[in-house]
C-alpha cells in the first residue's frame, strides 16, 4: 500500500493521515485473500460477519426491491396493453428454443467437471459457507 505521509521541505514528516485505515485494510485483506489457509474459527467468523451484513441489508432492502419490481411489471403490462410495446411472440419462441438447445449442449459437455468443481468448492469452503448461512439468519433476525 502507498504511504500517505511525506517529508516535504520543512524536515518534519507530515501526519500519517490514513495509516490506521491502511493497517485495517491490510489486516482484512490478509484474512480474505487466502481464507482457506486460516483456522476454521477465523473462516467461520468471516463468513458470519459477511452473512450478518448481507442478511440485514437483504431484509431492509427487500421491500424496496419488491415494490420496484412490482411497479415496473405493472408499468410494462400497461405499456403492452396500450400498444407502446409490441412483442413478436414467434421470434421469442424461436430464440428460446435455440437458447435451450445451446445450453443443453454445454451442460452435457461440462456436466461431470461441474459436479467435481462444485463438490471441491463446498468442501474447501465449508466453514466460510456455514458461517455465512448462520450470519445471514442472524442478520434476518436483527433487521
Amino acid at each position: 500500500m502507498t504511504e500517505l505521509s511525506k517529508n516535504e521541505g520543512s524536515g518534519k514528516p507530515k501526519k500519517d493521515v490514513g495509516k490506521g485505515v491502511n493497517d485495517a485494510i491490510d489486516t482484512v485483506l490478509y484474512y480474505v485473500v487466502d481464507l482457506k489457509k486460516q483456522p476454521p474459527m477465523a473462516q467461520l467468523g468471516v463468513g458470519a460477519g459477511f452473512g450478518t451484513v448481507t442478511g440485514y441489508f437483504v431484509t431492509k432492502g427487500g421491500r424496496l426491491v419488491a415494490a420496484t419490481v412490482g411497479i415496473s411489471f405493472l408499468l410494462a403490462q400497461l405499456a403492452i396493453h396500450k400498444g407502446y410495446i409490441t412483442l413478436n411472440e414467434s421470434k421469442i419462441e424461436r430464440d428460446m428454443k435455440n437458447l435451450q438447445k445451446s445450453v443443453m449442449k454445454k451442460v452435457n459437455l461440462r456436466h461431470s467437471s461441474t459436479i467435481n468443481i462444485s463438490n471441491s468448492f463446498f468442501s474447501e469452503n465449508k466453514w466460510v459457507l456455514g458461517g455465512f448461512v448462520a450470519g445471514m439468519l442472524i442478520g434476518f433476525s436483527v433487521a
